[in-house]
């Protein structure tokens, strides 16, 4: 067993700068670090861990530094160079000083004043706690734009619907809206995601029109690293992520929602079933089990998600054809979300959003009208919707985001910055993972898109392959 003893923290990001060969891969710095952290948690930490260290109880040569696989440490955080966050705290220590500096008096008694407060604190600091989304206000905020989103679509969604009902009805007569109640209120939805989709998109542009990191003449993409951890989050940057987060956290509960529907399930039918099993002599339990589910599921195996004794999760009918990519998608995005803004990433997921954002406007305008079926205008939406996902997703998004991020992230970063080596390589490996998923996804979409095209082109017809995977039931108008 080993008892060696590794340099401090600060000494071995020295030496990993010096040389970059002894780092070891990102998952034996993620065991490692892992298990530093478990054993620094107070009352559990030297409960559970050695008191000569968790390494002491493994072979030398594994952690030995430099060259043992687990033998290197670092800090999991850019707290320790990063700024601190202006707490609401700090806000108003600092108006008091300066309204002592300028001989007046900070006025925070009161309910106006204390709402001035909060809005300057908000809409007017730069580095707020805001700006980093696992902050507890942060936190508290999102929770209330969540529930904001989900009562605008309540309200919404019906009025939307309703419109597509009377586009439909117009278009292709009455009859028309009894046979497709179900792209009704797909319409209604994607006209929601219209709606927020050109808001933002419009807001991106305005906003992001003068951010260097857009201009290649003041450095373009280099921007995104220079000076990180400490780059400034202006306000409109903050809320602009708080919003976007908002919109994708109840993107992925409302696609549960589209695709799940819950059932319950009668209890003491469940335990007559297994008595009645018991007298037929199905001895073993885990058949007994079998055969049950085999009873008390209806509409087939194939619907059924879940099955419990209480209730049992079956797939909808408003399921959508690429189910399994879209909830890919969302958690993937929802991930890079909250990493990149705990790690101080904003400007980078912010050309993220901006790029999505831009090409998922012609992508709800196309199925808009393919929804109430006007041929020519779902053609002319679908050849810009093929052309902006080109530009946006599949050049822009891989070759100038991704790309920078693989070429740029680790020189400004570590060899320029603050960052210790081990750190980048073991948590940077979780980015590459996410975006490479992503442009994984866009590919695929690609496909299904040249799919729907390939339709178009040769049938004459529009079929919607990713709200349905063996394309759509053609009717007459």
């Amino acid at each position: 067993m080993s008892a060696s003893i590794s340099p401090p923290v600060e000494e071995q990001r020295r030496l990993r700068l010096k040389d970059r060969t002894i780092i070891p891969s990102a998952p034996y710095l993620l065991v490692s670090n892992i298990f530093d952290l478990g054993c620094e948690i107070p009352f559990v930490g030297p409960t559970i861990c050695p008191k000569s260290g968790w390494r002491s109880i493994l072979p030398k040569e594994w952690v030995e530094f430099p060259r043992g696989k687990l033998s290197h440490s670092f800090d999991s955080s850019f707290h320790r160079y990063a700024d601190r966050d202006v707490s609401y705290a700090d806000f108003i220590r600092w108006e008091k000083v300066n309204a002592w500096n300028s001989g007046t008096v900070h006025d925070n008694v009161g309910l106006s004043a204390t709402l001035h407060d909060y809005y300057n604190y908000a809409f007017n600091t730069n580095s707020t706690e805001l700006g980093m989304l696992t902050n507890p206000m942060a936190l508290c905020v999102l929770a209330a734009l969540v529930m904001i989103v989900r009562l605008l679509k309540k309200v919404f969604l019906p009025k939307f619907s309703d419109l597509g009902r009377r586009l439909g009805r117009n278009t292709h007569g009455p009859n028309w809206e009894n046979e497709n109640e179900e792209r009704i209120v797909k319409f209604g939805e994607y006209v929601y995601r219209l709606c927020y989709h050109s808001a933002v998109s419009i807001y991106g542009i305005w906003y992001f029109r003068d951010k260097s990191w857009w201009n290649k003449s003041q450095g373009g993409t280099s921007n995104l690293w220079d000076m990180h951890p400490n780059h400034p989050i202006e306000p409109g940057m903050a809320w602009y992520y708080l919003v976007q987060c908002a919109y994708n956290v109840d993107a992925l509960i409302s696609l549960m929602e589209l695709s799940f529907k819950v059932e319950l399930v009668n209890p003491l039918a469940y335990s007559s079933a297994l008595k009645f099993l018991e007298k037929e002599h199905v001895v073993d339990e885990n058949q007994r089990k079998k055969e049950v589910l085999k009873m008390m599921v209806k509409g087939g195996c194939d619907q059924t998600v879940l099955w419990t004794p209480l209730f049992q999760i079956k797939w909808s009918s408003t399921v959508r054809g690429d189910f399994r990519e879209m909830m890919a998608h969302h958690v993937v995005t929802n991930c890079l979300i909250f990493l990149s803004s705990y790690y101080r990433f904003t400007r980078i997921g912010s050309m993220i959003f901006l790029v999505h954002d831009l090409s998922d406007v012609p992508i709800d305008m196309s199925k808009l009208a393919n929804f109430v079926k006007w041929k020519t205008t779902t053609i002319v939406c679908f050849v810009t919707m093929v052309l902006m996902w080109i530009v946006t997703r599949l050049v822009i998004f891989p070759f100038m985001i991704c790309g920078s991020v693989v070429t740029e992230s680790y020189h400004f970063l570590v060899e320029k910055g603050k960052l210790d080596p081990a750190l980048h390589e073991a948590y940077f490996a979780f980015f590459y993972f996410l975006l490479g998923s992503l442009v994984l996804l866009h590919v695929t979409w690609f496909i299904i898109l040249l799919r729907i095209g390939w339709t178009l082109v040769s049938k004459g017809e529009t079929h919607d392959y990713s709200e349905h995977k063996n394309g759509e039931k053609q009717k007459s108008s």
